[in-house]
């Protein structure tokens, strides 16, 4: 069984988090928190460059806002 390594980090300029899933792919899945204990996943990615990609960020905002135009 391989090893996976978790992290956590906030995206700046926007109110966005994104898990890091270190193992054999370099999995992403970035996600808002609403309220202390509520946790939107809103996409995920197979990352494979260094820095996250804009579009990556842009689809999670999009996201975000449809489901806040229907709360």
């Amino acid at each position: 069984m391989e090893a996976v390594t978790i992290h956590t980090k906030k995206l700046t300029g926007s109110p966005l988090w994104e898990i890091r899933i270190l193992g054999q792919d370099n999995i992403r899945v970035i996600y808002a928190i609403l309220v202390k204990d509520t946790v939107l996943l809103l996409h995920g990615f197979i990352k494979k460059s260094q820095k996250t990609p804009t579009r990556e960020i842009e689809k999670a905002l999009l996201r975000l806002k449809e489901y806040q135009s229907r709360s």
